[in-house]
């Protein structure tokens, strides 16, 4: 996760060379002027979130496994919540234990060179391709709900081949904007000295004017596309969402009353809105998540790069354990908000577990197929179950065949 100067552990010190140590008045033996947490709590931290990785990693590969597993998972909503998954899973494989290991050890880097020099500046590309996945499912309900988008049909090729590209270009653009400029400035340094020694891994912005300048630059570029402009464009979007939404309820309602409920488009312009406020429900959750558990890292990246203080503060460990944490209960939360939010995926996941581990299905029977409310509804199928219970009322009828549609 990179903070000013690189990451964050390998530049609160400053240490790993000479003139970082004259700099910070340290002579011989380094002695650090950091809060120390008890063992205890150390120990509780750590287990914590080692325990929230693994379920976080559990949870979505089952996401990816039911998706790509079961036909009517097949979507490109669905296409777009598993590549937020794999970006979730990458950074509790890799960026994950990498804070930790600065945490631990922040002037003994274990890795060696090579994974330092290279694997290390693509820790961050997993963020930038999770908080994009977000926002191209939000747009893709915009475009579907405001716009009035035709939705596709389920495995269209064409289709499918767009949202690819749409990922692909995600991957590649997450890579030039986050790891490109790490790659530049990577360095790996090691101090032998007895009583010192120091073996460092971290970004070496140079310290003339036009190196600082690239390395604000690189900052406040960094914050803008991880986390203000994605967050921007799902708030606009989920805006025009809720107005068109509003103004389509208060218009069915104005069509009930002059026409009465049996209108067989009225009941499909029903079933549709009801769809399309699932889909908000679902979405919502994930973004307040993603804008409250990232929050402390982009304030405390931008506090750094201009307090240069706040690299001595007491506290300072303290922050970016903090920030640690908050970045795991980001990438960990998605599975549980589908399993409590989403029908389909609750459903999905009993039929994968009834399947794999041979737990019998509870209503005894054949399960139901609950379509998302992030995926297009069948409306012939719909007009034909309604029709055959005209007599029980229009909304029962809606309330009862919705999931079977």
């Amino acid at each position: 996760m990179d903070l000013p100067g690189g990451r964050l552990a390998s530049n609160l010190t400053g240490f790993g060379s000479a003139k970082g140590k004259e700099e910070a008045g340290f002579e011989g033996k380094l002695e650090f002027p950091y809060y120390k947490e008890a063992q205890w709590l150390e120990i509780i931290r750590l287990t914590v979130q080692a325990l929230l990785a693994f379920v976080g990693v559990v949870g979505n590969v089952l996401v990816c496994v039911v998706i790509s597993s079961q036909t009517h998972m097949r979507t490109i909503i669905n296409y777009f919540i598993r590549n937020l998954a794999v970006a979730d899973i990458g950074v509790l494989l890799l960026a994950f234990p990498l804070a930790v290991i600065k945490e631990q050890v922040p002037n003994q880097w274990p890795l060696g060179e090579v994974f330092c020099l290279y694997v290390v500046p693509l820790g961050d590309i997993f963020l930038g391709v999770s908080v994009w996945s977000i926002t191209l499912i939000a747009f893709d309900r915009y475009r579907a709900i405001v716009r009035g988008a035709r939705l596709p049909k389920r495995g269209s090729t064409a289709v499918f081949k767009s949202a690819r590209l749409m990922v692909a270009c995600l991957w590649l653009l997450s890579f030039l904007v986050i790891s490109l400029p790490l790659y530049l400035v990577m360095g790996f340094s090691a101090d032998h000295t007895p009583g010192h020694e120091v073996v460092d891994c971290s970004p070496n912005w140079s310290n003339d004017e036009i190196g600082n300048k690239m390395h604000q630059l690189y900052i406040i570029g960094l914050t803008m596309f991880w986390y203000v402009l994605p967050l921007a464009i799902i708030a606009a979007t989920f805006c025009s969402i809720s107005q068109k939404l509003r103004a389509s309820s208060r218009f069915n309602r104005s069509i009930r009353k002059e026409y009465g409920d049996n209108d067989e488009q009225n009941v499909r312009k029903r079933i549709r809105e009801r769809q399309n406020i699932k889909a908000k429900k679902l979405l919502i959750p994930v973004v307040v998540v993603f804008a409250v558990t990232m929050l402390p890292l982009n304030v405390f990246r931008l506090a750094a790069l201009y307090w240069k203080e706040i690299m001595f503060h007491k506290y300072l460990w303290v922050y970016y354990n903090v920030c640690v944490f908050c970045v795991v209960v980001n990438s960990s939360a998605n599975f549980f908000i589908y399993s409590v939010v989403s029908e389909e995926f609750r459903q999905s996941f009993k039929r994968f577990f009834s399947r794999n581990v041979g737990a019998p299905n509870s209503q005894g029977g054949t399960e139901r197929t609950v379509r998302s409310p992030l995926s297009p509804v069948n409306l012939s199928r719909l007009s034909r179950l309604l029709s055959n219970k005209r007599s029980e009322g229009t909304d029962e009828a809606v309330n009862n065949n919705e999931d079977e549609v």
